[in-house]
């Protein structure tokens, strides 16, 4: 027999067996739900800590939290909290350590220090008799010059456009993440404007008048606005709590497992100063 002779026979084979299986399973799902056995593999730690730091004219905002969850099997509806874990911040100028407090089961967002920029900060998180650190300074952010109401749309008429401008830190390369609500993201680099003005339309959609809209920019360093781009585009953009809520499959973040190297965490540290804006829908 040869190996074309061969092909053609499994081919054959395969079709029949598809045909059973697929004859099977119409008989079986007009009378039982089918249960399906999905393979699954250990939970990994994710750790998802953006936090955003606004002066506030001498009255310091620390926003966000550091959120420790597990990585859960295919198609599962919730994703579990990391349970029994610590945070600690580390100000590697003083050596003073921050012990974060547990608002939230795997929700850590109070005790926060005063962040200062050109400094070291380091976040070590321990879970399961494992330490897990990354080291971050806190990055400049612009603010943002104005957000107005347009009247324009991208694909549907009921589209709500908002337009924002703001302009560029000038002197350096810059990357900027913002933030529209509703889980949505956007990543900007300053590559065509630099020291300049930039003015962009942002749409929105299921707003109606009177909704609240809250548009937040951050300044993030390279590794974070790529790690952002690839988590944006495997998310979809839409994950109900935002693409950073899910692990995205091969992107290693900044944070490592100190000790086990083989089992590294999902998620990324990272602190920006950050500027907001609101915005009432007409």
């Amino acid at each position: 027999m040869s190996i074309l002779d061969f092909h053609s026979s499994i081919t054959l084979v395969l079709r029949y067996a598809l045909l059973l299986i697929l004859s099977l399973w119409l008989n079986a799902s007009c009378e039982d739900a089918i249960s399906l056995d999905l393979p699954t593999s250990d939970s990994r730690l994710v750790i998802d800590a953006l936090l955003g730091y606004n002066e506030n004219n001498g009255n310091p905002i620390i926003s966000g939290s550091v959120k420790l969850t597990l990585t859960a099997p295919f198609l599962a509806e919730e994703v579990p909290p990391a349970l029994n874990g610590s945070v600690t911040i580390i100000d590697e100028e003083t050596g003073q350590s921050y012990d974060l407090t547990e608002s939230q089961p795997g929700i850590f967002g109070i005790n926060f220090p005063e962040f200062e920029f050109n400094r070291d900060y380091t976040l070590m998180v321990s879970h399961k008799n494992q330490v897990y650190t990354a080291t971050q300074q806190m990055y400049h952010s612009p603010t943002i010059d104005d957000v107005t109401q347009g009247d324009g749309f991208l694909f549907e008429e009921d589209e709500t456009e908002v337009v924002v401008s703001f302009t560029d830190i000038p002197g350096e390369q810059n990357h900027y993440l913002f933030s529209f609500g509703f889980s949505n993201f956007l990543v900007v680099d300053d590559e065509f404007f630099q020291d300049a003005q930039l003015t962009f339309s942002y749409f929105y959609e299921d707003v109606v008048p009177g909704d609240l809209l809250s548009i937040t920019i951050f300044g993030i360093d390279k590794d974070f606005a790529n790690y952002a781009n690839l988590a944006l585009v495997q998310s979809g953009e839409d994950t109900g709590d935002g693409p950073f809520s899910v692990p995205p499959a091969n992107i290693r973040g900044n944070i490592i497992n100190t000790t086990n190297h083989n089992n590294a965490p999902f998620g990324y540290f990272a602190i920006s100063e950050f500027d907001t804006k609101l915005l009432t829908v007409e």
